[in-house]
């Protein structure tokens, strides 16, 4: 699914407010804000990131913050964890999650962007965070928005875009060769076979796929 860029014309004038939403952003801080989770990855996936902060300037503002980021890369088909931990700049586009009121989860890097899963109490307040995002400097692009309507049925937009070539490419062989058949009509060894890596390595991607949407979908329905 590719994304799907939406502009502050077209989201706020034809979008209605209702129950809460979960959006997908693609952000792409500027340049100048030395993003540290941009410039220490390089298209990997976020198993855990927050922010915390030892004391605030009295007027809504916070300092003395701390960004702490682990990720988990993949190399020749080993997969290992890294922490990545810095000071909170000024200028991080993180804080401006915080400015209205909502929490961030990174799932994935892709390049210099990043994406983003954030739970929104409304429309509008999706409307003030890529605003101020932009203002910032801040590229944004809305990948996917998920809201169930009021008459009780549910409309979903899946995002793919944190899935990468090499899981997306087990998947498929996973499906033509009948891994998710009932019963089942190849197990690991065919599909590290197909793939030429380790049984660990298929099991891995398999998993991390199978993580991500069925998190998507509890994500989704945990807000009705």
């Amino acid at each position: 699914m590719g994304s799907e860029s939406i502009s502050d014309e077209s989201y706020g004038t034809t979008m209605a407010d209702g129950p809460p939403i979960t959006a997908t952003l693609a952000v792409e801080p500027p340049p100048e804000a030395d993003c540290v989770v941009v410039s220490a990855t390089d298209d990997v996936d976020i198993q855990d990131h927050n922010l915390t902060f030892s004391r605030s300037t009295g007027n809504g503002d916070l300092e003395d913050g701390t960004c702490n980021t682990k990720v988990v890369e993949e190399e020749e088909g080993v997969f290992s964890d890294r922490y990545v931990r810095s000071d909170v700049a000024s200028g991080c586009f993180c804080l401006v999650f915080h400015e209205v009121d909502c929490v961030p989860s990174i799932e994935r890097v892709q390049g210099n962007r990043i994406v983003i899963s954030v739970l929104l109490p409304d429309r509008e307040t999706l409307r003030e965070l890529v605003s101020r995002l932009r203002e910032g400097g801040s590229s944004v692009d809305v990948y996917g928005i998920t809201q169930s309507n009021v008459e009780g049925t549910e409309s979903i937009v899946m995002d793919v875009t944190d899935i990468t070539d090499k899981q997306r490419e087990a998947l498929m062989v996973a499906v033509e060769e009948g891994y998710y058949d009932t019963p089942r009509n190849a197990d690991l060894e065919v599909l590290a076979d197909r793939l030429d890596i380790s049984k660990s390595a298929v099991s891995q991607r398999l998993k991390s796929i199978e993580s991500k949407l069925i998190h998507k979908l509890v994500d989704h329905w945990s807000i009705d």
